[in-house]
């Protein structure tokens, strides 16, 4: 790419050409490499295997800066939730190549494939079944358990430029452990949806309970119903957004099973 600069511009209009193209030349590798490698077509993602999801997946979320490809990225996460829990030993691959305590595993390439991922895992656990349910899949979290200790070994010795950007990545792996090992933005849609719809009100220690009922029973439940945001208004013109399950039966069906099963205290459970 090239700027053609004559000689009549004024002095200002120079300095800012020439800013521009110092711009351009810096951000140059991370342009190109946004558009140098060519997408797959949906005919080719169709025939790889659960492995190369993962690894395409990862890779398309490394050699983006920004998402300029969201069809492509619901292409591969069309065929991921087919993959189901076959595509977790890549992810647990993809997590354990990062090591930001290491020279070698520290690259900006790897923490982006490692966050990509992630975000396979949380896919998963918001819209498809929840991890935490399949052996691979408690693996998996393990594997981020064991990458915690060094992101924080990585953000005590991070210098003044880096402290922030390791602070962030480190505080955000533990909101993703702690999502996968407890309540998940399915869960929370849940009990919005029950509140909203039925009110039923259900405190954190109660849809913990639930919710390992339903992961016992059927893992696949956020996959049950697509959810929407609702704007739910107060008479003292307060407001907050609610995320509902389009389709609320399935879950207050499912709530009062567990309702019937759990014991009153002092009784036994029946069986």
């Amino acid at each position: 790419m090239c700027l053609r600069i004559t000689a009549h511009l004024p002095g200002t209009s120079m300095r800012r050409i020439f800013g521009l193209l110092l711009i351009i030349v810096a951000t140059a590798p991370e342009i190109s490499a946004q558009f140098s490698f060519p997408h797959k077509s949906e005919a080719q993602i169709a025939r790889m295997t659960p492995k190369q999801h993962v690894e395409e997946f990862c890779r398309e979320h490394a050699r983006h800066v920004f998402p300029f490809h969201n069809t492509y990225d619901e292409t591969l996460e069309e065929y991921l939730r087919k993959d189901g829990p076959r595509a977790f030993p890549q992810v647990i691959r993809e997590i354990e190549a990062y090591d930001p305590t290491r020279r070698t595993g520290a690259s900006e390439e790897k923490f982006r494939r490692y966050e990509g991922a992630v975000f396979i895992l949380s896919h998963f656990d918001c819209r498809v079944f929840r991890v935490r349910a399949f052996g691979d899949g408690r693996r998996a979290i393990d594997a981020l358990k064991l990458l915690s200790e060094k992101l924080r070994i990585a953000h005590s010795n991070s210098k003044e430029d880096d402290e922030y950007e390791m602070k962030r990545r480190y505080e955000l792996h533990l909101s993703y452990i702690e999502a996968l090992e407890g309540i998940s933005i399915a869960d929370e849609a849940i009990r919005d949806t029950l509140k909203l719809k039925y009110d039923i009100r259900l405190s954190d220690d109660d849809l913990l309970n639930f919710i390992n009922y339903l992961i016992s029973r059927n893992p696949y439940y956020p996959g049950w119903s697509e959810s929407k945001m609702h704007k739910e208004n107060y008479r003292d013109d307060r407001s907050k957004w609610l995320r509902i399950f389009k389709t609320p039966e399935p879950f207050l069906q499912a709530y009062l099973e567990y309702k019937a099963k759990k014991p009153e205290p002092g009784r036994p459970r029946q069986e």
